[in-house]
């Protein structure tokens, strides 16, 4: 089998695990079962899926401007406005709770399956511009169990794209689930020019893409050459 194929169907694989969720209620013990599912997406992403660790996006060249200033500027500073504009109050310490829930039910597990793993049985086989779509709409379309809205695909289009250019996911982890915890937690009331801040993280996506066609251009120069 194929390295993308394997990929894509272990993707399969794995979010219709997780989906699962959605219809088995064990009560108490459905906690253990979800860190139990959580723990091998992990082993089977990382040891099965025929990619490295580089590949994934979970290794490789390291910058500070790239996988830290970068995605602080863009996505995570932007939601700093929450505080000024009407939101629920919620004290330190549930938020934190919050934050770690979703980085353990969606940053983590979604980043894993579709910025890693789909994406680069996507890019294997067709292009990096395709990765981006198509693993943005995917996984746009499995929150059905939630409810779809054009917000899930915009910030999967946004994550795309920084891992399309910067290469690795664990920003986009951290990211995610911080994005989950301000809005479902503190549900925020963005008015007015304040309102302004939420296109901080499309300026990083389109940002992102310049660096990205500047980079394949000269490439292509280079191979011209």
């Amino acid at each position: 089998m194929e390295r993308w194929v394997r990929g894509t169907v272990l993707t399969a694989a794995l979010t219709g695990m997780i989906l699962s969720n959605l219809f088995i209620d064990l009560g108490y013990a459905q906690r253990w079962l979800d860190l139990a599912e959580l723990i091998f997406l992990v082993v089977a992403v990382v040891r099965f899926s025929g990619y490295s660790r580089e590949e994934l996006g979970l290794g490789g060249e390291f910058s500070l401007l790239k996988h830290v200033l970068f995605p602080l500027a863009f996505f995570i500073l932007p939601l700093v406005p929450v505080l000024f504009v009407p939101h629920r109050s919620v004290s330190p310490k549930i938020f934190a709770l919050y934050f770690l829930n979703y980085l353990l039910i969606a940053g983590l597990p979604e980043e894993l399956l579709f910025r890693a793993l789909l994406f680069a049985s996507f890019e294997e086989r067709f292009s990096g511009i395709t990765a981006l779509v198509g693993n943005s709409v995917i996984h746009w379309l499995i929150h059905f169990g939630v409810g779809l809205n054009m917000s899930q695909l915009m910030a999967a289009l946004v994550l795309s794209s920084y891992r399309l250019t910067f290469r690795r996911i664990e920003p986009l982890i951290i990211a995610h689930a911080l994005w989950d915890a301000v809005f479902i937690a503190l549900k925020p009331s963005f008015v007015g020019s304040w309102s302004l801040v939420i296109m901080a993280p499309f300026a990083g996506a389109f940002l992102s893409i310049l660096i990205y066609l500047a980079g394949r251009s000269q490439q292509i120069e280079l191979s011209v050459g």
